[in-house]
């Protein structure tokens, strides 16, 4: 028996018709409270799938299933036969009455081979790619709930009440029997955008990137650039690197993103396909973990302690055991890294970032292991354990579109196969917080925004296949999160913590802000000199009168400025030393006193050779 239950549905009899005065806004990002009081029939007739809800927007048509089994929707590592059929117009009368369900279907999406049939108003029928129709799933891997999406202007799915039916071939079941209707209005809710530049107490910015093997080729140089320099990430995880050196990407990240002082990046290389990129220094890599490169980041000038940072580029495709002994193999690694003794060892407390093309389709059990330190291979790879420093696991982070209400990282719409979230980043949040993530499609964004990051619509698919992600970390509760002066930039970064500077002004990049530096020694702030008197920062006597612009100012109120103050033809040094008016002895600044200012005017002069 099936039943069909919401808490949206209101039925006024004799004035309105069942209708849903209210939609559910979908995130396809493999979390479901989402779908907390969508349009929901459940069944008890056998088959493998129990669950199915349906919402929409203008734009899409969204599918929710729950299976009594695991399943690998879109692939046969785990069988299945579901297939989703939808009656577009509701009309038994037009399409196709698939399998003898009764309704006269538009489209059949059979999910295990990834295959679509359409069918005209006559019953003909025809075959597009998946992706001709814009069907998109989360997750890609094998699990118990899925959420779907339809691009309805690709099928041409107008306003107006729709039937559809989930069915299983191999048992006959369906799910809702009969089918079930739904109506699809121009509902049309507001997405707020993901800011890209770094939220505000961003301490380290991590990104990883599939460049696709064409950081070489000239057209995708452009549109990386570009969608790096919008980024700008202080830490980068590449994959797909095979073809090039550590040496030619550093030149193109100096180039790029040149860094203050003239300091360069620092890249290393593995032996396979991977890099680790960063501002910071490179303190050692481990590169004998299969397809994936974990590295040791200098980063305790921010945080006091280094990150554990792993780039990785899990096997591909069917590759379902060797994905799992690779996350098994760096679970164990990890461990080492945590515990003491062992090939190595980090402070407790350190970062831990891993993250990368983690090719997650098929089974699903690397990505448990990744984030639970639950390790399938205890013989070869050791012990369970919590992989995080307070005892829990690992976060694996959402990292949304900008611009678009999905997760997946990777699309290629001539492939067999729907985008897909493959690409993750993994943290240790009991130690770090994160303050914003995101998978950047640039496609998705308005001209405005393209404009504001000087970014092309195009630039990401230019670039590669894959979506760069990102997330902005601070240190958890640390010395890091402070702000001592009260001017909004945590100590950590903050380049004079104890005088407050918001616009984190340094004049000449020393890493000192002009509020509390005084570069030349004159007893003034660069800050004072550039900003209020004009006088040269660099310089301790900007006028060159022999008297520094800080005794000036302070001391004897000439103009630090005017090498004669007075316009006598004299300098002001030479008014003070001889000026004549006093026939007291040790009288230099001619006051009619012999005071502390007297030794300063004849030490200001010490040294001159006359």
């Amino acid at each position: 028996m099936n039943f069909f239950k919401s808490t949206l549905l209101l039925l006024i009899p004799g004035l309105i018709s069942p209708v849903f005065l209210a939609q559910n806004i979908i995130t396809l990002d493999n979390h479901f409270e989402d779908w907390v009081g969508a349009q929901t029939w459940t069944s008890n007739t056998g088959g493998n799938i129990n669950e199915v809800s349906v919402a929409h927007t203008n734009e899409w048509v969204y599918f929710y299933i729950k299976t009594t089994n695991e399943v690998a929707l879109d692939e046969t590592t785990l069988p299945n036969s579901i297939q989703l059929v939808i009656d577009f117009d509701n009309n038994p009368g037009t399409g196709s009455n698939y399998q003898g369900l009764g309704l006269g279907a538009e489209m059949v999406i059979n999910f295990p081979t990834r295959a679509v049939t359409l069918f005209n108003s006559s019953g003909g029928s025809s075959g597009p790619g998946i992706n001709d129709v814009g069907v998109h799933v989360s997750p890609v891997y094998s699990a118990t709930q899925f959420e779907i999406a339809i691009d309805r202007s690709l099928v041409n799915l107008g306003d107006g009440v729709m039937n559809f039916v989930w069915y299983e071939s191999s048992s006959g079941s369906e799910i809702p029997s009969g089918g079930g209707t739904h109506t699809l209005t121009s509902f049309n809710p507001a997405i707020t955008p993901t800011a890209i530049e770094k939220a505000p107490g961003t301490e380290i910015r991590v990104a990883f990137w599939n460049v696709n093997r064409r950081l070489d080729e000239p057209v995708a140089q452009l549109s990386a650039e570009r969608i790096l320099s919008a980024t700008q990430p202080d830490v980068i995880g590449f994959s797909e690197v095979d073809d090039v050196t550590a040496a030619f990407v550093t030149g193109l990240l100096n180039s790029w993103m040149p860094l203050p002082g003239g300091t360069s990046w620092n890249v290393v290389k593995d032996d396979y396909d991977l890099m680790i990129a960063s501002r910071f220094p490179i303190a050692s890599t481990y590169p004998a973990i299969s397809r994936q490169l974990p590295g040791i980041i200098s980063t305790e000038a921010v945080w006091g302690v280094p990150m554990l940072f792993t780039s990785s580029h899990l096997k591909c495709c069917n590759g379902d055991v060797l994905r799992q002994q690779q996350a098994d193999e760096y679970m164990a690694f990890q461990r080492d890294a945590m515990t003491s003794g062992g090939s190595i060892d980090i402070p407790v407390g350190s970062p831990i970032v891993y993250g990368g093309d983690l090719n997650m389709v098929g089974l699903g059990g690397p990505i448990y292991t990744l984030e639970s330190g639950n390790i399938f291979d205890n013989g070869q790879y050791g012990a369970d354990f919590q992989p995080d420093w307070d005892g829990t696991p690992m976060l694996q982070l959402d990292a949304r579109q900008t611009d678009r209400l999905m997760d997946y990282t990777w699309r290629s719409d001539w492939s067999s196969y729907m985008p897909g979230k493959l690409d993750y980043i993994l943290i240790s949040d009991g130690v770090i917080d994160v303050l914003n993530q995101f998978t950047l499609q640039t496609s998705d964004l308005s001209p405005a925004r393209l404009s504001q990051y000087g970014l092309l619509a195009g630039d990401d698919l230019a670039a590669s296949d894959h979506f760069i992600v990102v997330a902005d970390l601070a240190l958890t509760g640390g010395t890091s999160q402070q702000d001592s002066d009260g001017d909004g930039i945590n100590d950590s970064i903050d380049n004079c913590p104890d005088l407050a500077n918001a616009d984190q002004n340094d004049f000449n990049a020393d890493g000192i802000g002009d509020a509390c530096s005084d570069f030349d020694n004159d007893g003034l702030s660069d800050e004072l000199e550039i900003q209020v008197l004009g006088t040269d920062p660099s310089i301790q006597d900007t006028d060159g009168d022999g008297l520094t612009d800080g005794i000036e100012v302070s001391l004897f109120i000439t103009d630090p400025l005017l090498y004669d103050t007075d316009g006598n033809g004299f300098s002001d040094a030479e008014d003070l030393l001889f000026a004549g008016t006093s026939t007291c002895a040790g009288d230099a600044n001619g006051d009619g006193t012999v005071t502390v200012s007297d030794l300063l005017v004849i030490l200001s002069t010490f040294g001159n050779i006359c």
